[in-house]
Order: structure tokens, then C-alpha cells, then sequence
């Protein structure tokens, strides 16, 4: 082995020196590529218009798996990556989600309903398998048509991403309160409040920002779940008893 390993080489052939490959140098050039991808896919999902945003809703409306279990939708989450997320890197976001659930329940959380938030609120990050540019899946949304004086979110139109098409989804199955928390989880409050009404300031203060402590908080390259998704399926069944249209 030491006669194949040249100096200044790693056995992969790569002009990278032994410490920068096991990851000990403080610039890691595969973190930097990774942050600068996000940066630009963050650039390109802000320049979103209302016209990109009716495009996308318009696309997603057929299916693009047909009927499925929404536990075995779930389980795509396995292959995705979330190329924008510089807490997970590449972890995948069905660790993410297992990540999510199992901090709420550690923390004595037993309301069904937002255990079954943790469980779908990135369902819609599957479109990453089917074609879609991440620039419309992931990133945080922000309200497009600004210039609209109306109040409630429901009136404004948000940039287009993974929140919708599982809002789209899963809205016809789950509480009014879990739906909205779907459609808007991605949203950053001080950026939009000036938007709300009463409900969304309601919705937003009993849900949205005792999720985010999860959502964000529990996320870690190191962190293993406790549990499969595959024990949760009778809580999935409670709320999705049959296949649905994906």
C-alpha cells in the first residue's frame, strides 16, 4: 500500500494531503464548494416571480408518483439531500425528519399532531428525485407580490418550494393548523409578519415557532435517530389510513 501512495497524494489519487482527507484542516475545500453551491442556489430560488411561482403550481398539479403510501413516500426521503442545508451537509432528510420527531418526543411531546408535522413537513423534498432544479424545492420563501396590501398569508403569493407541493398534497388529510404549518414552515417570521392576520399570527405562535425549535434545533451530521420511520407507522396511519395521490 505505501508504494502506491505517493507524497502529497491520498490513495484516491487526489492532490490532497492525509489530514485535509480525514477532514482535520480548519478550510475543508469540499465544505467550501458545498456553501458556495448553496449560495447560489439560494440566489436563483430568491429570484423567483409570480409568473415562475403559477408555472410551478401549475406543473405540479398531475401526480408524479401516483397513489402511494405515504410511508413509502417517506422513505424517498432516504435518497435526498437537501443541497442548500449547511447544518446537515449530507445527511439525508429522512434522517432529518427522524432527527425531528425523535427531539420532540424526547421532549415529552405527545400531541399527534405535530408529531405527524415532523414526519411529513419535508415530504415534499422528493420532487429532488424527480428533475426538479433545487432552486424550486429547497431554501427558505419568502412573499413575492410585496407590493399587495392584503393581510393572511392565504392572500399573498410565497415563492415556490417543497412546503407547497406537500401542502398540496397532504391538506385534504391533515388539521387546518398541521396544513398551514406545512405550507409555511420554510418561512422566516421577521421577513413576513407584516403580511399576517389573526389567524396566521395565532397558528404561528401555537405551532410554527415551537416546530422550528425542532426542525432547526435537532439537526446534526452526527446525531442517529432512535427510531425507524417504520415505527411510526400506526401513527401515520391514524391520519393517512389509505394511499393518496402524489
Amino acid at each position: 500500500m505505501k508504494a502506491l501512495v505517493k507524497k502529497g497524494l491520498s490513495i484516491f489519487g487526489y492532490e490532497l494531503r492525509k489530514k485535509s482527507y480525514l477532514g482535520y484542516d480548519k478550510i475543508n475545500p469540499h465544505k467550501t464548494e458545498f456553501n458556495r453551491k448553496s449560495s447560489e442556489i439560494y440566489n436563483l430560488h430568491f429570484q423567483q416571480s409570480i409568473e415562475t411561482v403559477k408555472y410551478l403550481e401549475t406543473k405540479y398539479e398531475a401526480p408524479i408518483l401516483g397513489k402511494l403510501s405515504v410511508l413509502e413516500a417517506l422513505k424517498l426521503l432516504s435518497q435526498c439531500i437537501d443541497p442548500t442545508d449547511n447544518i446537515l451537509y449530507l445527511t439525508n432528510q429522512l434522517i432529518h425528519t427522524l432527527q425531528v420527531i425523535d427531539g420532540m418526543e424526547k421532549d415529552g411531546i405527545c400531541d399527534s399532531d405535530m408529531l405527524i408535522a415532523a414526519l411529513v413537513h419535508d415530504l415534499g423534498k422528493i420532487l429532488l428525485l424527480f428533475g426538479e432544479q433545487p432552486e424550486n424545492i429547497v431554501c427558505v420563501n419568502r412573499v413575492v407580490d410585496q407590493d399587495s396590501e392584503a393581510r393572511g398569508f392565504d392572500n399573498h403569493i410565497f415563492q415556490y418550494g417543497h412546503d407547497e407541493f406537500a401542502y398540496s398534497r397532504l391538506k385534504n388529510y391533515l388539521p387546518d393548523h398541521i396544513s398551514w404549518l406545512i405550507r409555511y414552515h420554510s418561512i422566516r417570521l421577521h421577513e413576513c409578519d407584516i403580511f399576517m392576520d389573526e389567524k396566521d399570527k395565532k397558528f404561528a405562535e401555537k405551532y410554527l415557532i415551537p416546530f422550528k425549535k425542532y426542525d432547526q434545533g435537532t439537526k446534526s451530521i452526527y446525531l442517529l435517530p432512535d427510531k425507524k420511520i417504520d415505527d411510526y407507522s400506526d401513527l401515520i396511519n391514524q391520519y393517512f389510513p389509505s394511499s393518496i395521490i402524489i
